[in-house]
């Protein structure tokens, strides 16, 4: 027989787990939480992952949630373990990635009465979750008990259902926390959701088309989104029409041969005149976390009707000219709506800037032909090598941006921390993706990333299908091509942070294969070495620090030059 703690909201809870199908468990070791990690251990029917870090495991459990859609749970003891969740927590909340979240408490009469490992624990993640609550009291009965059971039913199903997001339940847990029985577990509240659809009333579907039909320039910009073939089959439909460009970023997960893919490639060389023609009468904004600083300067900066169209409602006003909230999901919207059939004109909005981004990728691809070894050769080259069926896992700072200058593949799946784009996740939100997802994965990461987030190798979790490569350029170099930290004394020690640490005492460490690359042939050897392996490996990529920001310069001044003449 299976031995279960004997406390009354655990054994609730893990019975909530079991009814909603939940089974991903991610426990940080601890001594409060032991009546939870004791619990799981013993029952079948649940994958569970140790993960010492805190930080790490909240990440690893962020992967889980990405790839399935279905929350994992993630647990951890008190104190500040709690605190060191939060990270990713944020994350999962402006991602919109389901989670549950379980801290382990000490009982109420001993916080803030000098009690180790106590801190004020109720609420503490109420900012960026969907739903917080503490439950009553271990041993409750009668409405304490039913209380309790509602409270973790609302947050379960808080997790699950509609726009999804974390949700945090404190247990206040008093000793002993060993104990335990062979007792069945008890049935436990559970409130069912049916499913609805929002559709567009007949007033509304009129009056969109009849905008629609009136705006001859007409841009979707898309943001972040999961991979979705309804949306990308209605968007390719709506795409086809003279009127409208189609902006994806890669992380929207929208590649096709008639998506605009790399906005700043296009639009970093353009001249005034031309960046004016790209303006639209009417954009629709898809997705969330727009990464193009470029596009957002320049939509702000002008007048024009905004809808935005999310099943959530919230009236992102990202580019301050929203004008229209549209709550369905986007794959619904572009799939009611249709624009009248028209002849095409020679310098039709949407021909005009297709036929722009083909010069600039041709120019640019002239450009990479020659360029020097640097940041941007080295992921211009990676990105061509990645087999098919990868996911890639996209670090955050310079190398998101790097990857968006290359056109985004069908062939890939793109994943990143984009919610709140902080560097402190990014590897162990890689490893916990690939543990659930059974596809190949490539993390691409940046040196100070990577070094941030070492404690993801620290479990027995890792995946022989995750790939990582570390672009290591000495130190920050977002800061060598964004405005303002590279015109201050202070660039390399309080923004770039410069160093000389290398990947390869981490990999030898956790006993993971590695191999460095310093130049174009090595880099090539390296690559052949990295998708042959049959496990967990790491290639580091050594770039030239101070010559970086040239080289990408001269490949946006090469593309100005060629197509736009500036």
């Amino acid at each position: 027989m299976k031995r279960i703690s004997d406390k009354k909201p655990v054994r609730d809870f893990i019975a909530l787990c079991q009814a909603n199908g939940i089974r991903h468990i991610v426990i940080a070791p601890g001594s409060r939480n032991a009546p939870f990690s004791t619990s799981f251990f013993e029952l079948e029917g649940f994958d569970v992952y140790s993960i010492v870090d805190e930080r790490s495991a909240g990440f690893f459990a962020l992967g889980i949630g990405q790839q399935t859609g279905h929350p994992p749970v993630v647990i951890c003891t008190s104190g500040t373990a709690a605190l060191n969740l939060a990270p990713a927590i944020a994350e999962a909340y402006y991602q919109r990635v389901p989670m549950v979240v379980v801290t382990a408490d000490r009982p109420h009469e001993w916080i803030d009465q000098g009690e180790g490992q106590s801190i004020r624990q109720h609420r503490v993640f109420a900012n960026f979750t969907k739903f917080s609550c503490e439950v009553f009291g271990e041993d409750s009965t009668g409405d304490g008990a039913w209380y309790n059971a509602r409270l973790m039913d609302e947050a379960m199903r808080t997790a699950m259902e509609g726009v999804q997001g974390p949700v945090h339940i404190n247990f206040p847990l008093r000793e002993s926390l060993y104990g335990s029985n062979t007792e069945p577990l008890a049935p436990v509240k559970r409130v069912v959701q049916s499913p609805t659809q929002r559709t567009l009333t007949g007033t509304e579907s009129a009056w969109i088309a009849a905008r629609l039909s009136a705006s001859p320039r007409i841009m979707v910009l898309a943001g972040q989104l999961f991979p979705d073939a309804e949306l990308q089959a209605s968007l390719v439909r709506f795409a086809a029409h003279p009127h409208v460009v189609v902006m994806a970023e890669a992380h929207s997960n929208l590649a096709n041969p008639s998506f605009i893919t790399t906005i700043d490639r296009l639009l970093l060389p353009m001249d005034k005149s031309s960046r004016s023609a790209l303006v639209p009468d009417l954009l629709i904004t898809i997705g969330h976390n727009i990464i193009s600083r470029k596009i957002k300067e320049m939509l702000r900066a002008v007048a024009l009707e905004h809808w935005h169209v999310d099943l959530s409602g919230e009236g992102l006003d990202t580019l301050k000219n929203l004008t229209r909230i549209i709550p369905m999901k986007p794959a619904e919207f572009f799939s009611s709506v249709s624009l009248p059939d028209t002849t095409a004109a020679p310098d039709a909005y949407a021909l005009r800037l297709k036929a722009w981004n083909a010069s600039a990728r041709e120019a640019g691809d002239a450009y990479l032909q020659r360029a020097a070894f640097s940041d941007l050769q080295v992921f211009h080259t990676l990105l061509q090598a990645v087999p098919a069926g990868y996911h890639l896992q996209m670090g955050n700072s310079s190398v998101v941006r790097y990857i968006l200058l290359s056109d985004a593949r069908e062939d890939l799946r793109y994943f990143g921390n984009r919610g709140v784009a902080g560097i402190d996740g990014c590897t162990s939100t890689a490893a916990g993706a690939v543990a659930v997802s059974g596809k190949p994965t490539l993390l691409i990461s940046g040196d100070i990333a990577f070094f941030y987030d070492v404690n993801a190798f620290w479990n027995d979790h890792l995946s022989h299908g995750l790939r990582i490569v570390v672009v290591n350029n000495g130190g920050g170099g977002i800061f060598r091509i964004i405005d303002g930290p590279s015109t201050t004394p202070a660039l390399e020690r309080h923004f770039e942070t410069t160093h000389h640490r290398s990947a390869h005492g981490v990999a030898a460490m956790f006993g993971i294969p590695y191999r460095k690359a310093d130049d174009s042939g090595s880099l090539a050897e390296g690559l052949q070495w990295l998708f042959a392996a049959e496990q967990c490996s790491i290639l580091e990529v050594f770039t030239p620090r101070l010559e970086n920001a040239g080289e990408l310069n001269r490949f946006f001044a090469a593309i100005g030059q060629s197509v736009f003449n500036t």
